[in-house]
């Protein structure tokens, strides 16, 4: 596809106008169209409205129960009509054609299909008849419209054909509506004359487009031409013709103003001749600078310091470029007293990372040993302090053992002072017996004297009493018995008292003697309590002891570490420095000599 900068200016011009004319005639045209169709419509619908009122007007003289109620415009607002009778010709609504060229239609209401039927009508059928006795329709908005007692204007297609309509509802004696006044026009009709006149406008408008496409044409040649006259005065200064004369400069236009820019454009040319000629001379004692420069500088790569630029009658220096000679013959003496001074220090930095790498590797094998020692240190110390924890825990478990020797001492002091009760009860128990056995002595003693006066009765009763005596005699000696037995008790009774009172003695010394050993336990609970809590101190004392010696021994293997990297950096830095003494040692100040000397001694 061609670039638009290949084509010519005023075709591109006159083609972009001729589109603007294009787009504002179109736009005219849609404007205008849609006026025009909506200017038709109106009309329409204004003849509409007059059709229904000479339907109403021949209707209501055929019928006198026909009333019409107008609004101030002249349209109709209501129709009511009390009984809307049958009709056997049609000549009402072919007059009503006759005078206002539409269609016309009366609908009656038919209860029985609750729709609403065309009674009358100057519509005809394809077949020639008249479209009578056929329904509106449930689903015509139309019905939904009469329902609501409202009038009814818009497009409908009837046999096929579209109408712009208007349905008046027509009331009987009541709210209800009866019967509905159809008049409409064809579409058609009025697409056609639409059509028409779109038509006319389209023709008037290309002729329009036309005839201004060819008056920008020419206006634009017009107006174009100076411009072709500078293009080709432009084209000749290019080429190098700067004695033409620019036309159009004296005018005020812009035509003008490019004329007045192009003759600006001729001096800057003849300027620009006259720097070529300067910057020619510039540049070739520039390039005697550059020569004698370049060979400064060339000497300077190789290291050879004692050479400078000089000027002479047989090879002057430009006399422009003089600063820079004199700036880079001071470089190079600045420079060479620079790299002597480095050479100095090279050496020292030599010497003295030399000193600084033995004393660090003699720092680093005291770190190694200190650190050697410490780790040995920390070794003793970890083991001190598993020795102090396990003697601890020894004495904890004693400090536990002792408080169960407490507490079996006091239990043990408590069994005692149960049997000391006990034998207690027992003593009182022998006195109760004792008291006991008294009491069967007397009753013994009581017994066998009542024995003895039943005998002597019985020995007076004679034959009679023998019996009773032989009864006595058993008496006497269960009572004789009884006393022995209470005597044998008493015996032993005595002496289990007197052993009683033995051990009571020796249960006393025994509670005494625990009393004692408890005393000595408690004792010496609390001092192993004691030991055992200084023992726990002093080995959480060595366990943070231990971990002390652990983190300074840490730090010791960092610090020998630092110290072999120290040792490390100094040889490093002694390298670097023999290398910066023998990488100055290339360069030729003037001064070799001494800095060979300072560079050797190194």
């Amino acid at each position: 596809m061609p670039s638009t900068s290949n084509i010519p200016l005023k075709i591109r011009i006159s083609v972009t106008m001729a589109i603007v004319l294009v787009a504002v005639c179109a736009t005219l045209m849609m404007i205008s169209s849609r006026l025009s169709n909506q200017s038709m419509l109106d009309d329409a619908q204004a003849k509409q409205d007059i059709s229904l009122r000479v339907v109403a007007a021949t209707f209501q003289n055929a019928f006198d129960t026909l009333e019409f109620n107008y609004r101030p415009d002249g349209t109709i607002a209501r129709a009511t009509w009390n009984d809307i009778p049958s009709f056997d010709s049609h000549e009402l609504v072919d007059q009503v054609g006759l005078v206002s060229g539409e269609t016309a239609t009366l609908f009656v209401w038919d209860s029985q299909e609750g729709d609403f039927i065309r009674a009358t009508t100057n519509i005809i059928k394809p077949d020639g008849n008249r479209a009578v006795g056929t329904y509106l329709g449930k689903q015509n908005p139309v019905f939904a419209a009469m329902q609501r007692g409202e009038t009814y204007r818009g497009e409908a297609v009837i046999l096929g054909k579209p109408y712009l309509t208007v349905y008046q509802p027509v009331f009987g004696p009541g709210s209800n509506v009866i019967g509905i006044l159809y008049v409409g026009v064809e579409r058609t009709v009025i697409d056609a004359a639409a059509a028409a006149k779109g038509n006319a406008l389209l023709i008037t408008s290309s002729v329009a487009v036309g005839l201004g496409v060819l008056a920008v044409f020419f206006v634009t040649s017009l107006l174009l031409r100076p411009l072709n006259t500078l293009s080709d005065v432009i084209g000749r200064l290019a080429s190098g013709d700067l004695d033409i004369e620019i036309p159009f400069d004296n005018q005020t236009d812009e035509i003008g103003a490019i004329a007045s820019r192009v003759t600006s454009f001729k001096a800057d040319i003849q300027n620009n001749k006259k720097l070529e000629a300067e910057q020619r001379i510039i540049q070739e004692e520039q390039t005697v600078a550059m020569g004698f420069l370049g060979d400064g500088l060339k000497r300077l790569a190789q290291g050879d310091l004692t050479q400078r630029i000089q000027s002479s009658v047989t090879q002057p220096f430009p006399a422009q470029y003089e600063p820079l000679r004199n700036d880079f013959n001071a470089v190079i003496d600045s420079l060479s007293s620079t790299l002597d001074d480095v050479n100095l220090v090279a050496s020292g930095v030599t010497s003295t990372a030399g000193s600084i790498a033995m004393m660090s590797d003699t720092l680093a094998r005291r770190v190694e040993s200190q650190a050697s020692t410490l780790a040995q240190s920390a070794n003793t110390l970890t083991q001190l302090s598993q020795s102090g924890k396990e003697i601890a825990e020894n004495a904890a478990n004693a400090d536990q053992m002792v408080s169960r020797s407490l507490t079996l001492s006091s239990e043990s002091r408590q069994v005692l002072n149960d049997a000391t009760n006990a034998i207690q009860e027992i003593e009182e128990s022998s006195d109760q017996i004792n008291q006991i056995i008294a009491v069967i002595e007397d009753i013994a003693f009581q017994t066998n004297l009542l024995a003895l006066n039943a005998g002597v009765e019985a020995a007076r009763a004679g034959e009679a009493g023998k019996g009773f005596a032989v009864v006595a005699s058993e008496v006497r000696g269960l009572s004789m018995r009884a006393t022995d037995s209470a005597r044998e008790i008493r015996t032993l009774i005595t002496a289990s008292r007197s052993k009683i009172s033995d051990g009571t003695v020796l249960v006393q010394n025994t509670g005494r003697s625990l009393g004692q050993l408890l005393s000595q336990v408690e004792e010496m609970g609390a001092v192993i309590k004691d030991i055992a809590v200084s023992l726990t101190e002093q080995a959480k004392g060595q366990s943070d002891v231990t971990s002390s010696v652990q983190q300074l021994d840490h730090i010791t293997q960092e610090n020998a570490a630092l110290g072999e990297e120290a040792n490390a950096a100094s040889e490093t830095l002694k390298n670097e420095a023999q290398n910066l003494s023998k990488a100055l040692s290339t360069f030729e100040t003037g001064s070799r000599g001494n800095t060979a000397k300072l560079v050797n001694a190194a």
